[in-house]
């Protein structure tokens, strides 16, 4: 967490210093926040937990968090096209207007660590041409103020689709690689 700490800024970084040492494991931040691409106060922030203790970790961000269960989403998953493993998780977006406070906790079982940390390694370092674009994107939708969120998503989401699929082509909904359903 230090590498982002200054991206973070005081209270955030604060903020989940606590929350990894309340929950007595480790953070893991991928996407914007890891790159060039973050916008203060605009971007989310992405977080991923592995552990060997699921049901704890849910108990103990529900607390933490002060959020109901149905706050908490599972999650099916898959990371590689040309992998059949689906990856079982949960999803947590968080949003706290008062505290400028918003960011996505995804929480995974230990048996997917290699996977995870697999896709995340390649979230965080896409190549400079993607994020420049992604750059490009966000200046126009954050500070300019001259594109739909719809846009927004849909261009977004359109670059990791052809990036992660390896093919040139309209992201689609019905294509997904993530599954997220209440429980």
């Amino acid at each position: 967490m230090e590498d982002i700490k200054e991206r973070l800024g005081e209270y955030k970084y604060n903020y989940f210093s606590d929350l990894q040492k309340y929950l007595d494991t480790e953070l893991y931040f991928y996407g914007s926040i890891k790159r060039v691409d973050y916008f203060s106060n605009a971007s989310d922030i992405d977080i991923t937990i592995i552990t060997d203790n699921i049901n704890s970790v849910l108990s103990k961000i529900q607390n933490y968090l002060h959020i109901k269960k149905s706050n908490i989403k599972k999650i099916y998953q898959k990371f590689n096209t040309n992998s059949k493993s689906i990856v079982k998780g949960y999803k947590i977006k968080y949003q706290n207007k008062d505290r400028n406070l918003e960011f996505d906790l995804l929480i995974y079982d230990e048996k997917y660590r290699k996977i995870v940390l697999e896709n995340i390694n390649e979230i965080n370092n896409l190549p400079a041409y993607l994020v420049i674009i992604l750059v490009i994107i966000k200046t126009i939708y954050y500070n300019l103020g001259l594109m739909s969120k719809e846009m927004y998503l849909y261009l977004k989401n359109t670059l990791f689709h052809m990036y992660f699929s390896k093919s040139f082509g309209n992201y689609d909904k019905t294509n997904m690689s993530t599954i997220i359903l209440d429980i």
